[in-house]
């Protein structure tokens, strides 16, 4: 997929998900809680201090020799967006695009639980905002800046 996707920064812009709507703070919060839930989650009749299922999957990665402790994560997804609408704030309406989302994962080991450290909000719109000219690349260059 080509398509560029960019940071949404401001909090109080608003997100319509299918039937649902949320600032994107309010979203935020709400996948980062979701998110914590999934990924501590105990094996099914298991109780006590066992690593969370996610942590034990891919705690120790062993090659040859070498051993990785993953201890820090970072996922984008999905990868080719959600459909959404989205209603920023000063805007004239709704654009409609695809969300993207970015969780940074940590895990302690001293309560063996796994914390959503960031969330972020990427979008994608299906149209730009506005049409750019071809004459956009020319007037960037070096040749073009230089004084005649």
């Amino acid at each position: 997929m080509n398509a560029k996707f960019k940071e949404l920064d401001c909090n109080t812009d608003i997100l319509l998900i299918q039937k649902d709507t949320f600032t994107l703070n309010r979203f935020k919060e709400l996948m980062s809680k979701k998110l914590a839930e999934n990924l501590n989650k105990r094996p099914e009749g298991t109780t006590g201090r066992i690593n969370p299922i996610f942590f034990s999957l891919f705690s120790d990665f062993s090659i040859g020799e070498v051993n990785i402790r993953a201890f820090e994560s970072k996922w984008i997804f999905p990868s080719q967006g959600i459909d959404c609408h989205l209603l920023k704030i000063g805007s004239q309406g709704w654009q409609k695009g695809k969300l993207r989302i970015e969780a940074s994962l940590s895990f302690t080991t001293s309560d063996g639980y796994y914390r959503i450290e960031v969330i972020k909000l990427e979008f994608c719109p299906d149209e730009p905002a506005e049409p750019e000219s071809i004459l956009d690349d020319i007037r960037q260059s070096e040749e073009y800046k230089k004084p005649h």
